[in-house]
């Protein structure tokens, strides 16, 4: 449940700081920073899941070095050795494996002033919506001295989103209450994170051909029983992430939202439990998250 827990509360931090730093300067959030130097690295620490999901995908693979104690996926990934958490990397632990390119998410911003002081070189991406997963490919795939790398998993993934556009174009647009935190499995469901005003799942959720039942200004509010009810959504996404952590299964993760069986989306059947791991990872696999909610939003469209 910890591990679980820990990377649902690192894309809460993610879209909070973006939208309080909004607030504050009237801008959208900072954009990727490019590397310093030409040089083809060799020694890379990355910081972030998202981050190694992409040095994997990018099949830069034999030039890692280090990764935070929850980079799992792959699972090769998990023989690499380890410089700390995502909100404690230990600056020990990676200073020691010598790295050339450090790559971390907005969020680490303390780390990267802390490793830019000692002459380490970083990279630091945007990982707070789509289009920043995106260009962080492109920017670690040039980095990384692969950018055709890069430009050809660009291509798959913007082939299967144009896919996905195409199929719910037109169709009419669900109201979805997205869950992105709770604990899941008690028999109720006590206070809910909820996707809000913009971010990750908010993006994804419109990509998918739906539109978010909470239209107020919060990046995750917190809301109770009787909030969802007022929201009352067409549809309900319940994310949990990693069901066998939770300590339950999907029936039961399910059954905390019969203590509200007057929900339109319970009356109508459409409560979903997703408890893949990687749908609390903004990382290249949003994509298995943007194909899966689009089915589940639209089972009424012809799907290949």
């Amino acid at each position: 449940m910890k591990r679980t827990l820990i990377l649902t509360a690192a894309v809460l931090a993610i879209f909070t700081l973006s939208f309080a730093v909004r607030r504050l300067v009237g801008q959208p959030g900072a954009p990727a920073t490019r590397p310093a130097g030409p040089a083809v690295p060799r020694r890379i620490v990355s910081l972030a899941p998202s981050v190694t999901e992409i040095v994997y995908a990018l099949e830069m693979e034999p030039s890692l070095v280090g990764v935070t104690r929850y980079c799992d996926y792959p699972p090769a990934a998990r023989g690499k050795p380890k410089v700390g958490g995502y909100f404690d990397p230990s600056f020990e632990a990676v200073a020691a494996l010598d790295p050339d390119l450090i790559i971390l998410l907005s969020v680490h911003d303390q780390p990267r002033r802390w490793f830019e002081g000692q002459g380490r070189r970083t990279l630091t991406v945007n990982h707070q919506s789509i289009e920043g997963i995106l260009d962080s490919i492109r920017l670690i795939a040039e980095a990384g001295g692969v950018p055709e790398r890069g430009a050809a998993v660009l291509a798959d993934l913007r082939a299967r989103m144009t896919a996905i556009a195409r199929t719910v174009d037109g169709l009419p647009r669900p109201r979805v209450l997205l869950a992105a935190g709770r604990t899941a499995g008690r028999g109720e469901l006590g206070e809910v994170y909820i996707a809000g005003r913009s971010g990750f799942y908010t993006e994804l959720i419109r990509l998918a051909g739906g539109v978010n039942a909470y239209t107020g200004s919060l990046p995750f509010p917190e809301v109770s029983s009787e909030g969802i009810l007022s929201l009352d959504p067409d549809v309900v996404i319940d994310v949990v992430g990693d069901m066998e952590a939770e300590g339950a299964d999907a029936a039961r993760i399910a059954a905390d939202w019969q203590t509200i069986p007057q929900l339109r989306a319970l009356r109508n059947g459409r409560l979903h439990v997703i408890t893949d791991e990687y749908v609390v990872i903004p990382g290249p696999r949003f994509i298995l998250t943007l194909e899966r909610l689009a089915r589940v939003l639209h089972p009424e469209a012809e799907w290949e």
